[in-house]
């Protein structure tokens, strides 16, 4: 497949019966043909292409090199996945960004009560396309309780259903666990300005992935929270932290601002620019092995083919319905089923199951 390029710095852009001749960095252009080829890219040369602004010839080309990879990892398949809040409340970890922080949350304390739980996975159930579930959690979980409510996912789930957990730092025996429960896989992130932002030292969170890995779990790994002050080298270190330690995928994602926090007044990093980040991180990262094979998976950075969809009492459905048209309008042809089969992601399809 040609990298789209007639010549190392010029980018050719068709629209209707004119064409565009964008000049374009050479030495940024070579950096993501190797990505795209499936070859080495340094962490010197994510930070050199973070350089461009975005929506730049540079960013553009990176975006849509990254879009081209994925669809032909997945197969133009997407994926959709049901986050279920478990057990919220002021969190005691009082992370210096997080809208859960005991010192500005107004959340009060909620534990999900079991009839709850299982009334929203049988309603995931009903088209069999929601391919993971992932229950979250507070920093001062209970991780029995956690496996007690990944048993009644499991139980209830269709098979092949996969089980993540997104909860605070766990040691090895708890690790096994979730994992005897039936957890499948876990979220878990080493953020940019822990040990400064948080009052977790970085060390504990690698630990805690170190452990996640080692139990057999399918581990995400994430890298932010990223706002608008984050420099192209900070970004880059802190996806190179976890980005070799053998876990099966990455998520990249923005701050939200949040009242009575530091960050509050800084703002939020535009799409256009998140955008650009996760491309080009995809594609340094395109040469990886998994270490966990699954079908039509997608690139080891999350968020391309993966739909997410907050799951409660109130806008749950919707944002089912939602995730599904998202895959739709993004041009993906298919949506993965829970046993790894796929429905056609058609029109008639997002009628049928009430999306649109």
């Amino acid at each position: 497949m040609p990298l789209p390029l007639s010549r190392p710095n010029v980018m050719i852009i068709r629209r209707s019966a004119f064409i565009w001749v964008m000049s374009i960095d050479s030495r940024a252009a070579d950096m993501l043909s190797k990505g795209f080829y499936k070859e080495r890219l340094e962490p010197s040369e994510c930070e050199y292409l973070l350089t461009f602004r975005d929506r730049s010839p540079v960013a553009n080309l990176a975006i849509s090199l990254a879009d081209r990879l994925t669809r032909a990892e997945c197969g133009d398949t997407g994926q959709i996945c049901a986050e279920i809040d478990v057990s919220t409340g002021p969190c005691p970890c009082n992370c210096r960004f997080c809208s859960y922080a005991e010192g500005v949350t107004s959340a009060r304390f909620f534990e999900i009560e079991d009839s709850v739980l299982v009334r929203y996975v049988q309603e995931l159930n009903a088209f069999s396309d929601v391919r993971r579930i992932s229950l979250m959690t507070i920093g001062d979980t209970d991780i029995d309780e956690l496996a007690r409510r990944v048993g009644i996912v499991k139980d209830t789930a269709k098979r092949g259903t996969q089980i993540y957990v997104n909860t605070r730092d766990v040691t090895s025996d708890e690790c096994r666990i979730l994992k005897k429960a039936g957890t499948y896989g876990a979220y878990h992130s080493c953020r940019i300005g822990e040990g400064t932002d948080t009052e977790i030292k970085e060390e504990k969170r690698l630990e805690t992935i170190d452990n996640l890995v080692s139990a057999g779990l399918s581990v995400i790994a994430g890298t932010g929270p990223i706002g608008p002050e984050h420099s192209p080298k900070e970004l880059t270190d802190a996806f190179f932290k976890t980005a070799d330690r053998r876990c099966c995928g990455a998520d990249i994602y923005a701050r939200e601002p949040v009242a009575g926090t530091k960050f509050n007044s800084i703002g939020k990093m535009s799409p256009s620019r998140m955008s650009q980040i996760r491309a080009v991180f995809t594609l340094a990262t395109s040469r990886y092995d998994f270490p966990i094979n699954e079908p039509f998976r997608g690139t080891f950075v999350q968020g391309h083919n993966v739909s997410y969809a907050k799951y409660d009492s109130v806008k749950g459905k919707d944002q089912l319905y939602a995730a599904r048209r998202r895959l739709f309008n993004n041009g993906y042809q298919r949506v993965m089923r829970a046993d790894s089969g796929t429905n056609d992601l058609t029109l008639a399809y997002l009628r049928q199951t009430g999306s649109v």
